[in-house]
């Protein structure tokens, strides 16, 4: 990565500091964003013939798209990866062109749609429901880009398009204009709906339009049933070699924490004056006197210069800022990129998609989409909640569920549960690590029933089960932690009471 140059003034960046810490994060998550798209983008063209990619993505487009179809499987690795890289340019271009703000919340809607259109996503079945959410914004007077990351989202419901297209026995230009109208209502529909019921779960389940698009579309898939429309069972996944893909998962990451380094490196400016100027601020007016702004800013800013240039200080403030990150609940919206930098960030998505991979490493899973899938996810995430702190109980919770029934812990379908599962980490990070690991157990315990209600329509199904289970738990941990009986409370109240009759004696 090259070196950046200033993105303001140094003495706009005095002035207001906070506002160049953003503008430099906006630039890094701009270069990075691009970078993986080009990244997925030439791994396909690389590992794929152009005489393969029509008949391979005609595969794809007339394929139902329902839990669980593997791209990598149904057409082949290369294909799933430019389609992944394509969806991701694409909606990265829509993202730029509505002016959001370019942060974490985009991190988390980037990796996970690419993730997705590793097994589900694809332009044909995505496109109507995100011009559905335009439709909404136009029609409610709300600006695109307060909703833009939803029509990343909302492409969650591509399934239910491709099912009415394609596989409902309709005539094919019937099909594809019934399931595009039902696309763009159901996207219009979405974002309402989405922002009511993020209330009842707290923003506990990371995938709210998980829970929301899972409502919307249980009840659909009853109205097509009733109307005597049925959805096939698909399980269609890759099972050969994995080498290059664990090859390249391991090689993004590795990437990733370079990025997070340079991304610091090249940022201490901003991070440490901001802080200064906003956290450091009453201890320096107590020293030059309250009112001598032009004093206070430049003594700030010898401070900064002072600690740049020592490198021991500075690991020091990042190593210290990193246990405050890992230390957050994750509860929506937690924000990691405004917080904590870029950098940060970076180096938290890169660490907490290598405890995924690990994971599915360890109980023995072959890589392949829906896997590699969950493993992007989790690194989107990491810049809006998740960390190697508050996801771990989750995994753990997930694997007793599966050891006491004796299932198989290396296949797929588990491995996901526990990946995606972690939708869940703001119950571990806000109520302990017992609790996380009951709230995966629970997770598990009920995912494969719930995902039968909307038929395998909605790929984001375990943020449909992690609303459930948010909805269920987090009313009853609230209610423990008020009455301190918590274990992480209890464990408190024993060690204190033991050091109390230390300090008697």
């Amino acid at each position: 990565m090259k070196r950046l140059k200033p993105v303001m003034p140094y003495s706009d960046c005095q002035r207001n500091p906070g506002k160049a810490k953003a503008e430099f994060n906006e630039k890094i998550v701009n270069r990075i964003i691009i970078i993986y798209g080009l990244f997925l983008l030439v791994t396909g063209i690389l590992m794929s013939s152009p005489a393969d990619w029509l008949p391979e993505f005609r595969n794809i487009v007339l394929s139902s798209s329902l839990l669980l179809t593997d791209y990598m499987g149904l057409a082949s690795p290369g294909i799933a990866f430019i389609n992944a890289g394509v969806m991701t340019c694409l909606y990265f271009l829509i993202i730029k062109l509505s002016r959001a703000q370019l942060n974490g919340s985009v991190f988390a809607a980037i990796f996970m749609l690419s993730g997705f259109s590793l097994f589900g996503k694809n332009l044909f079945n995505s496109l109507p429901l995100s011009i559905g959410v335009f439709l909404y914004c136009k029609y409610s007077k709300t600006e695109f880009k307060d909703c833009v990351h939803l029509s990343l989202y909302a492409a969650c419901l591509g399934p239910l398009v491709s099912s009415v297209a394609f596989h409902f026995g309709l005539p094919i230009w019937q099909g594809i204009l019934y399931s595009w109208l039902l696309g763009m209502l159901c996207g219009f529909l979405l974002p309402p709906v989405c922002h009511r019921f993020e209330q009842f779960h707290q923003g506990y389940s990371l995938y709210n339009m998980g829970f929301s698009a899972g409502i919307f579309s249980m009840v659909v898939v009853g109205i097509l049933r009733y109307q005597g429309y049925s959805f096939e069972h698909t399980n269609i996944l890759f099972s050969g070699s994995d080498d290059v893909i664990i090859i390249w998962i391991a090689s993004l990451l590795i990437l990733l924490f370079l990025a997070g380094i340079t991304a610091i490196y090249q940022g201490r400016k901003y991070e440490l004056q901001a802080d200064f100027a906003y956290e450091l601020e009453p201890g320096l007016d107590y020293e030059l006197g309250s009112g001598n702004e032009e004093k206070r800013l430049q003594a700030g800013s010898d401070i900064v210069d002072e600690s740049v240039h020592i490198g021991t200080l500075n690991l020091k403030y990042y190593f210290k800022q990193y246990r405050k990150l890992t230390r957050r609940s994750g509860c929506v919206p937690d924000d990691f990129v405004d917080q904590f930098g870029i950098g940060l960030s970076l180096i938290n998505m890169s660490l907490t998609g290598g405890v995924g991979l690990l994971y599915a490493l360890v109980l023995g899973g072959e890589l392949n989409g829906p896997i590699l899938g969950a493993i992007l996810c989790m690194v989107g995430y990491a810049s809006y909640g998740k960390h190697i702190i508050n996801t771990q109980p989750i995994l753990i919770g997930v694997l007793l569920a599966n050891v006491v029934v004796d299932a198989d812990i290396g296949s797929t379908s588990v491995i996901i549960a526990a990946l995606l599962g972690t939708t869940l980490a703001p119950v571990a990070g806000r109520f302990g690590a017992i609790p996380g690991i009951i709230a995966g157990m629970a997770h598990m315990m009920i995912i494969s029933t719930v995902g039968s209600l909307h038929a395998g329509t909605n790929l984001y199904n375990t943020g449909f089960t992690g609303g459930f289970i948010a909805i269920l738990f987090v009313p009853i941990f609230s209610m423990l932690e008020e009455h301190k009986v918590l274990p992480r409370q209890l464990m408190d109240r024993l060690l204190a009471a033991k050091q109390d009759k230390v300090t008697k004696h």
